[in-house]
């Protein structure tokens, strides 16, 4: 593989087909999120918001708890505990995600009394 971009298309597609997700964010989509919070006025900018962290939210819930069943069922790429690790960071990553359930509720609030 010559290009960056190649490895993040074969990365993509390996871990969308093994582990059934994807990335969500990208640093681009991390920018446009900042800027877009700035100018947020209407309705349909806090739902837009409220969308972009409950996608988030849902992306983080299933990222390492199906990494950890996959070690689990492979448990000859398990053998150093691979699945600790991975039960370690869902709990940690639910977390994350609860507070950006938070953020949404929060945008979607916000979003009742905007213009």
């Amino acid at each position: 593989m010559n290009t960056d971009l190649e490895k993040q298309i074969v990365f993509r597609a390996l871990a969308t087909g093994t582990f059934g997700y994807l990335p969500v964010s990208t640093a681009q989509e991390e920018k446009n999120l900042e800027q877009i919070i700035s100018n947020a006025t209407t309705t349909a900018d806090h739902e837009a918001i409220a969308a972009y962290y409950e996608k988030e939210a849902q992306a983080l819930h299933a990222k390492h708890q199906k990494m950890s069943e996959w070690y689990k069922k492979n448990p000859t790429v398990n053998k150093s505990g691979f699945s600790t690790h991975c039960d370690i960071i869902a709990t940690n990553d639910n977390k994350t995600a609860k507070e950006y359930e938070a953020l949404a509720k929060l945008h979607r609030d916000m979003a009742k009394s905007a213009k």
